[in-house]
């Protein structure tokens, strides 16, 4: 990939691509995003997902609180139970969700390959969908296409 599209990645998912300047005997992120322009959108598309499915939490707790203090306002004794259970979920959610690193991304036999250090079901099947979109979208142009 043209290293003006890898920077746009990178600057909008640090998080995503924090091992790209890491060890090679860690991480192949230190030798960039190894795939042609084409699958830029995927690439952004997928990474969009992967943070959202890390941010959403954080988000949802914010509102919980508010829901918590409107309960405590009005003295709803249920609600304000189910409140603070639902904050405490969320943050055991949060503590054990570690943020996906990716630690390669390339072509490999005609499709797109994420490769990442940490996987649950959820980011498993964005990644999986990721790969087969770009099994019929030509790395170069972006035009639909085929493994040729």
């Amino acid at each position: 990939m043209n290293e003006k599209l890898q920077n746009q990645l990178y600057e909008k998912y640090p998080k995503i691509f924090g091992q790209k300047d890491g060890d090679p005997a860690r991480t192949a992120m230190c030798w960039g995003i190894s795939c042609g322009d084409g699958w830029y959108n995927i690439l952004d598309n997928l990474c969009f997902l992967i943070q959202r499915h890390h941010d959403d939490p954080r988000e949802e707790l914010e509102r919980y609180h508010k829901y918590l203090e409107m309960s405590v306002e009005k003295n709803e004794e249920d609600n304000i139970e189910f409140w603070t259970n639902k904050i405490e979920e969320t943050k055991q959610l949060i503590e054990n969700r570690p943020q996906t690193q990716a630690m390669q991304v390339k072509e490999k036999f005609g499709s797109l390959r994420f490769y990442v250090d940490t996987v649950d079901p959820e980011i498993d099947a964005y990644i999986s969908f990721a790969e087969n979109m770009s099994s019929c979208t030509c790395e170069k142009c972006e035009s639909p296409g085929n493994q040729s």
